[in-house]
């Protein structure tokens, strides 16, 4: 998977995390997340991606890091997490580059025992041939983080390890020491 579209992938993927921390952004409509161990389970079109498994040790304090990493990004104009019914409603307008990604998602769940979504980006022009990509995601919480774990704590299924707090507080060449180790144990993944 090419660097580009691993970090658009990764970004998706952290606007999955950042759902229930949101309220500390000023989004009183978006739900919290309990803290504990979560198992997310990732489905992506038009990326070339089996379907991830990961798991997370979370706190209040980790969803907060991960939202305004997230949110605080210059190259978004545009982003927005609001309730509509049952749903929380996710929007948001940013830039890789030359092209213009813009993102929709729906979620459902009661953010304390599962959830569940769906986000569709698109790119325009398209980034490499890519014109969109379909994310499902379904959560469920596992119970309390596993003795010796933190938050942060990352385990993908098949890849190994790592702590999203470390690697947000990185460096930046440490951070891109991180994304080769994480696309070379892609690469190495079992298909």
């Amino acid at each position: 998977m090419h660097a580009s579209i691993l970090k658009c992938a990764a970004a998706v993927t952290a606007c999955t995390l950042l759902i229930p921390s949101a309220s500390a952004a000023g989004l009183s409509e978006a739900p919290k997340r309990k803290p504990g161990l979560w198992q997310q389970t990732l489905s992506a079109s038009g990326v070339g991606m089996p379907p991830q498994t990961m798991s997370m040790c979370t706190d209040e304090k980790t969803d907060s890091l991960l939202e305004s990493q997230a949110t605080g990004s210059a190259r978004c104009t545009q982003q927005s997490i609001r309730r509509q019914g049952n749903s929380v409603i996710v929007e948001a307008v940013c830039k890789d580059g030359a092209t213009t990604v813009r993102t929709h998602g729906v979620f459902t769940g009661d953010f304390m025992s599962r959830y569940t979504g769906e986000l569709r980006s698109t790119f325009d022009p398209p980034m490499q041939g890519m014109k969109e990509v379909t994310q499902k995601i379904e959560a469920r919480w596992l119970g309390p983080c596993k003795p010796g774990q933190k938050p942060g704590d990352v385990v993908l299924q098949g890849m190994g390890g790592m702590n999203l707090n470390e690697m947000m507080n990185a460096d930046p060449k440490k951070m891109q020491e991180m994304i080769q180790q994480m696309q070379k144990m892609q690469q190495q993944a079992p298909r």
